[in-house]
């Protein structure tokens, strides 16, 4: 797409966004974050790019259905992207769909708090607080007109990455198998360095000799940082593995947490 080309969106695209703007970030859950979040979103782009192919629009949303979390405000380039790609690749893009997705999802997200959420908030939301505590009510609308601000900024995000997505096609078609694999190096990068930070497991137990004293967790560290979460995380995807079902491994995580701390092995 060259730069004179404008991307215009179709009803459809703008609902896909639309639907985002009222419900992005509000459906969270711990198994795969923003994926429902996400999947809803794209639905009607979704039907109409997969009209008379069940089958495909199936797969589809059983793709993005997997594990997802980015800053909501940085999500629409993300949904552009992904559009920009799958409306000409259809159920065959889904891998490199998916691996841009999970590449993406990192990177976007510093920027979308430091841009959208640490700068923003602590400015207008000083600003709004003291207009409050002096018994001004016009603070409230400053703080829900920034909001919606930042929201809109989302529009040209959507459309940036329409034109993102479809240009990568247009121009890598043939490398697309060798993009999808560096892609997917990344998002197994960006998703190994979030195991110590998502899970938290400390071991509790201590090394004492003479005056020097450690804790199990430093011990550990030094071996390699972040051993335990990286040893729960393959447990955990071994059992999905096994076809065990989420429900059953979060009680099993659940009971195990708790003895362990009611033993003293973690904290």
């Amino acid at each position: 797409m060259s730069k004179k080309e404008k991307t215009v969106l179709t009803k459809t695209q703008k609902r896909s966004l639309f639907r985002w703007f009222l419900n992005g970030g509000a459906s969270l859950n711990y198994e795969r974050m923003m994926s429902m979040a996400y999947t809803y979103s794209m639905l009607p782009w979704l039907k109409e790019n997969y009209k008379g192919n069940p089958e495909g629009l199936k797969k589809s949303v059983k793709t993005h259905l997997q594990y997802y979390n980015c800053s909501p405000y940085m999500n629409p380039y993300v949904m552009g992207v992904n559009m920009g790609i799958e409306v000409q690749g259809k159920e065959n893009s889904l891998d490199a769909v998916m691996a841009i997705k999970t590449g993406l999802m990192g990177p976007l997200s510093g920027l979308g708090d430091s841009v959208f959420v640490v700068i923003p908030w602590t400015i207008f939301g000083a600003i709004a607080a003291n207009m409050a505590l002096n018994g001004s009510v016009a603070g409230i609308f400053i703080w829900i007109l920034v909001t919606w601000i930042l929201k809109g900024l989302g529009y040209p995000l959507f459309k940036a990455g329409i034109a993102s997505g479809t240009s990568l096609v247009n121009s890598i078609e043939t490398k697309m198998k060798v993009l999808k694999e560096c892609v997917a190096v990344l998002g197994l990068t960006v998703v190994g360095a979030l195991m110590p930070t998502v899970v938290k497991a400390n071991v509790a137990l201590t090394f004492k000799q003479g005056d020097l004293k450690m804790t199990g967790t430093e011990i550990l560290d030094q071996i390699m940082p972040g051993l335990i979460p990286a040893a729960l995380v393959a447990l955990v995807y071994w059992m999905l593995g096994k076809k065990v079902k989420p429900v059953w491994i979060i009680l099993m995580i659940i009971v195990a947490s708790i003895l362990c701390a009611v033993f003293g092995i973690l904290k």
